[in-house]
């Protein structure tokens, strides 16, 4: 299946050549499995990974699901990686430490010519980008901006703090999650993240807190790595009855009203106009996605 920007709630990161692992994502409902060449990997078990990352690719798209893969961006490691996955039932190809734009096109171009050489449509692999260090967040509008294969981009705050010191929680996630979020707005990317760390799964509650708050911030997905986060992603970032119900209402009202040639009108005791019959829209739309 190829990748549906408009659906992409859980991006599951899965270590490449676990097949327990891959099972239990295959019986979940990530949106999308990612196949993980990267972190996931020592250094001295890469080659097998990659040996493996192509047939999970095939059992993933086997079974009517979106199959990515989270290349290394190391020179060394890079052309191995995309020769080893570049595929037709490959939707998706994440990419880390994304720190600017010429770096994210240079990746697209060998993508390009490995689609080319291998008989796959022109632009089907979509990219997602993963910002983790202090350059690519100061660069995060012209790695949006970059290329027209990037479905989706977000910050991964492990490797992020690492980078620029303080602690993975919402002060020091923050400005940088916001910096993205802008940028992948102006670009028509998905912004995907939230203010905490991929690391908790345990601590449902608190996960559950970090992706309303996210959600309320404007972003629309999250890395995550285990069943329990993919489900709280889905749950908390689809529409609500609640919210589908108030936002039918007042596109009703403000669609009478505007027969009548009344453009903005007060409605529950505020006032509403077009941006604020937009949002109402937006959440029709995404709710009949996810329906």
């Amino acid at each position: 299946m190829k990748l549906d920007p408009d659906v992409c709630r859980s991006l599951l990161f899965v270590p490449a050549g676990n097949e327990r692992f891959l099972n239990s994502a295959l019986r979940g409902t990530a949106d999308v499995i990612q196949i993980d060449l990267e972190d996931a990997i020592a250094p001295d078990r890469k080659g097998e990974a990659r040996d493996s990352a192509r047939p999970a690719v095939e059992a993933i798209a086997a079974a009517g699901r979106v199959a990515a893969v989270r290349i290394n961006v190391q020179d060394d490691l890079l052309e191995k990686d995309l020769n080893a996955v570049v595929c037709a039932n490959l939707a998706a190809l994440t990419v880390p430490k994304v720190e600017s734009g010429p770096m994210l096109a240079a990746i697209d171009s060998i993508v390009t010519k490995l689609e080319a050489d291998r008989g796959l449509p022109a632009g089907g692999i979509r990219l997602i980008a993963q910002i983790e260090t202090a350059q690519g967040i100061l660069s995060a509008r012209e790695i949006a901006l970059a290329s027209p294969r990037l479905a989706a981009m977000g910050v991964g705050m492990e490797d992020l703090i690492a980078d620029v010191g303080g602690t993975v929680a919402a002060d020091a996630l923050y400005f940088p999650s916001m910096q993205t979020l802008y940028a992948a707005r102006e670009a028509r990317v998905v912004p995907v993240g939230y203010l905490g760390s991929i690391a908790v799964y345990r601590d449902t509650d608190r996960f559950t807190e970090w992706v309303a708050r996210a959600k309320s911030l404007g972003f629309e997905g999250g890395f995550c790595i285990h069943p329990n986060q993919v489900e709280i992603l889905n749950d908390t970032l689809r529409p609500s009855v609640d919210e589908v119900s108030a936002a039918q209402a007042l596109v009703d009202a403000a669609e009478a009203r505007s027969a009548g040639g009344v453009g903005a009108f007060s409605y529950q005791g505020k006032m509403v106009d077009a941006p604020v019959i937009e949002r109402a829209r937006r959440t029709l739309r995404r709710h009949a996605t996810f329906s």
